[in-house]
């Protein structure tokens, strides 16, 4: 069996430890998840046009139209291409963008920027900025359409890659940042945001202050205290 970076010899020999004590595929597909069953060499219990790990998904998310505040999601691992530009406006600093494609073939982008501001609680110290779009709605300028939210259906898969792809950023480039995202007048998309956050890691702490970078609007900070990215 040809094995990939999704789809391990440790995974296929817990799945075969599974099977040999009899357990269920309904049993197998929520430990792993369908969208990591996808990768399995020969999609092995993967369920086409199912994704998740929790059966009966009545709250799903679609078009940030829903809340996830009752799910507790965890990453999925997830190939991207990262990319590090120099900061435009704060010297000796950089931005990272993580560009990366789910099981449908739709490609993303995850942009985490950085700030150093001179106003609210966290002044002074290193800021990132974060948002996300889908691939063809990001023009690469100094202008990107984030409030253009996505219409393409598979919200679980995204949120599960965007975790991986965090935890990723924060242990190579934002230990000791603090996470910024400013309000939204669309309270599902703000609920969105807070809700991923605080699922990539744990002990985050959410403080809403001022920020000069938020238009004028609220702004929502994350500090991780605990460092110990594994749940």
């Amino acid at each position: 069996m040809k094995f990939n970076i999704n789809w391990t010899k440790e995974d296929n020999d817990q799945m075969r430890k599974m099977i040999s004590e009899g357990k269920s595929e309904a049993d197998i597909r929520e430990f792993f998840g369908n969208d990591k069953l996808f990768y399995h060499p020969t999609k092995k219990y993967y369920k086409s046009g199912k994704s998740g790990t929790l059966p009966n998904f009545k709250n799903k998310i679609k078009d940030f139209g829903g809340y996830i505040t009752e799910i507790k999601y965890t990453e999925l691992k997830t190939d991207f291409v990262k990319n590090v530009e120099k900061s435009k406006y704060f010297v000796d600093q950089f931005n990272y963008n993580y560009t990366f494609q789910t099981n449908s073939g739709n490609r993303y982008v995850v942009d985490f920027i950085y700030l150093n501001d001179t106003i609210g609680i966290f002044k002074y110290k290193n800021l990132y900025n974060i948002s996300f779009t889908i691939e063809d709605q990001r023009n690469f300028s100094d202008y990107v359409d984030y409030e253009k939210i996505t219409k393409k259906d598979e919200n679980n898969e995204l949120i599960k890659r965007i975790i991986y792809i965090f935890k990723d950023f924060y242990t190579n480039y934002g230990k000791n940042c603090i996470f910024l995202i400013g309000e939204s007048e669309d309270i599902r998309k703000m609920n969105w945001y807070r809700n991923l956050i605080k699922d990539s890691f744990d002990n985050v702490i959410e403080i809403k202050d001022v920020s000069s970078f938020t238009n004028g609007l609220p702004a929502y900070y994350f500090e991780i205290i605990n460092k110990n990215l594994l749940n």
